[in-house]
């Protein structure tokens, strides 16, 4: 049934994204940016854990681990992105603002698509994932750990835009699928049959853009603007 299969599981996860947002936001309200990134640190490290346990439940039940479950799907990027700020990077704005909008697009596409399957340890270990993902760029945000600066959208979309090519290069490449972007994706690789490989590219370019620009700007009625000192680099 739809109802146990997808609307449970994603009403719980919700709620699990709320509390832990509400809770943390309240209990580091005045602390100092190094002590609110500790729910985010936890988090991580756990997000890391479950995901090494299901890459060897995955091998033990099939004897294989195919490229869709390659930690350079679209959802596992924030293992990447996070650490850039986690450990104060020269590029942490970019890594936080990356983040941001990698987890809340990735929540959104998986959202969009989870009615189409029944639950299962997998789906479950794929609802907590992704609810992480959501609850950590949520709490950035209303913890005030990003910052919104309507300069560094391109920033964000660049990178978004360059994991699109990449995955699409790459699929094509191993002649499977990599993630959602792929020739041969279930879910987009329409795009390619009717249009064309190069011409494709371009269309999930658009579609993307027009995905992260309305985000960004639905954040924006929220948040207010605040402006990101440029990092020094050292030459």
């Amino acid at each position: 049934m739809i109802f146990y299969d997808y609307i449970l599981p994603l009403i719980v996860t919700i709620i699990g994204v709320i509390g832990y947002v509400v809770f943390f936001t309240i209990k580091y309200k005045e602390a100092p940016e190094e002590i609110k990134m500790k729910p985010i640190k936890w988090l991580y490290v756990l997000l890391v854990i479950t995901e090494v346990l299901k890459i060897f439940y995955l091998i033990h039940q099939n004897g294989e681990f195919r490229p869709l479950r390659y930690p350079l799907v679209f959802c596992s990027t924030v293992f990447y992105t996070v650490p850039l700020f986690m450990f104060k990077t020269k590029i942490s704005e970019f890594g936080k603002i990356s983040t941001v909008y990698l987890c809340i697009v990735s929540f959104v596409l998986f959202a969009a698509i989870q009615w189409m399957y029944k639950m299962s340890l997998i789906q479950g270990h794929s609802y907590f994932f992704h609810g992480a993902m959501m609850a950590i760029a949520v709490y950035m945000i209303t913890s005030k750990i990003y910052k919104f600066d309507k300069k560094k959208f391109y920033d964000m979309f660049i990178f978004l835009a360059g994991y699109v090519t990449f995955a699409a290069i790459l699929s094509l490449y191993i002649g499977e699928d990599i993630s959602l972007f792929g020739p041969s994706s279930s879910y987009l690789g329409f795009i390619f049959n009717t249009f064309g490989y190069f011409t494709g590219i371009f269309i999930l370019h658009i579609l993307f853009y027009l995905v992260c620009y309305g985000i960004f700007n639905l954040i924006g009625l929220f948040v207010k603007e605040e402006k990101i000192e440029e990092e020094v680099k050292n030459v």
